[in-house]
């Protein structure tokens, strides 16, 4: 989820009479609620590939919990450094503020099509339900709608607040419902074209790792544009589709139906042990691999995370590519020649 919809989350938390536990209570919450994503400094100092490394790692797994208890101990130093006042709040009341604030940040990511590594630097597994987007522009509005009213009225802030966690707890099973909804969708798209019976089935809760435990399909992905349009990523007998439906008149494709490949061979296992190649695959939960050959013998492997397909530009060999990809050049023999993230 994106750092407005926690802040906002957070404040919303605040409103629910949190305050009255004392001053610093906000500003925890605040800081707590968005420290998880701290993990950014990597992309600093190792670039892209170090970022996704790190992405939804440890500061979102039980090591977080200790970064909430640090942000609790710097606004309570903060305070303390000040002069003291008999309405700051005590230190323990911080410290529940700061679990609260990255419990709640994580059980938000959780809730996405991304997913997080909630046991991370433990396991390296990815968890998550597919309801909501990165982005939830409703989502945003409901908590914008709610401190927007507080702000006018705020003797009334604490009701607003509780109505909109209501309205949130309405709207995470409104989505719930629709993933369902969707999902069978993709299960008859694949019973249509034959997939075979004895593949592994999706599950409601996903968890996968590179290629060890790839993530089960077929799934539905939800979309920024509307709660009714979902994204299915299914089987075919030589690899995948990708298509966008809309739940309420779901029998019709909307937009460009995308085929990917997925070959398989040496080629594509010596290509995954290059740098870029581990970290996009660490990341990604559904690659296709697509070998190219060169006239003069080298190939490219193209990894393409099929949650971002789109179709390839006019002119392209390809029928589909994704802008968020890896690709790796290899010499006919194995021979590592490059290799870097993007569609290739």
């Amino acid at each position: 989820m994106d750092n407005l919809t926690h802040t906002l989350f957070a404040l919303t938390l605040a409103n629910t009479g949190l305050r009255r536990f004392g001053r610093g209570v906000t500003s925890t919450l605040v800081l707590a609620s968005s420290v998880p994503d701290l993990e950014f400094v990597t992309g600093l100092t190792g670039g892209r590939v170090a970022y996704l490394s790190a992405h939804r790692g440890p500061t979102h797994g039980p090591l977080g919990l200790g970064l909430g208890a640090a942000m609790a101990a710097c606004v309570y130093l903060a305070r303390r450094l000040r002069r003291p006042r008999e309405d700051d709040a005590p230190f323990p009341a911080l410290v529940i503020a700061g679990l609260a604030g990255v419990i709640g940040h994580v059980a938000m990511d959780f809730a996405t099509s991304y997913g997080t590594r909630v046991l991370s630097p433990f396991s390296k597994v990815w968890y998550g339900v597919d309801w909501l987007p990165i982005v939830d522009p409703w989502l945003l509005l409901v908590l914008a709608a709610g401190l927007v009213a507080a702000w006018f009225r705020p003797a009334l802030a604490r009701r607003f607040a509780v109505v909109t966690l209501v309205v949130m707890a309405v709207h995470y099973g409104l989505r719930a419902s629709a993933h369902e909804m969707a999902l069978r969708q993709a299960e008859a798209r694949e019973a249509a074209i034959g997939v075979s019976a004895a593949a592994p089935r999706n599950t409601r809760v996903f968890a996968y790792l590179d290629r060890g435990q790839p993530a089960r399909l077929p799934a539905a992905l939800p979309t920024v544009a509307s709660p009714f349009r979902w994204r299915l990523i299914t089987r075919t007998a030589d690899g995948f589709e990708v298509a966008e439906i809309d739940l309420r008149n779901p029998d019709r494709v909307r937009g460009q139906t995308l085929r990917f490949p997925n070959h398989d061979g040496a080629l594509v296992a010596e290509a995954s042990a290059a740098p870029t190649a581990r970290a996009f695959l660490g990341f990604s939960r559904f690659p296709a691999v697509e070998v190219v050959p060169h006239r003069n013998g080298d190939v490219t492997v193209h990894w393409y995370d099929m949650r971002f397909g789109q179709a390839a530009p006019e002119g392209d060999f390809r029928t589909a590519i994704s802008p968020f990809g890896a690709w790796v050049r290899l010499t006919s023999d194995g021979r590592l020649l490059g290799h870097g993230l993007g569609p290739g």
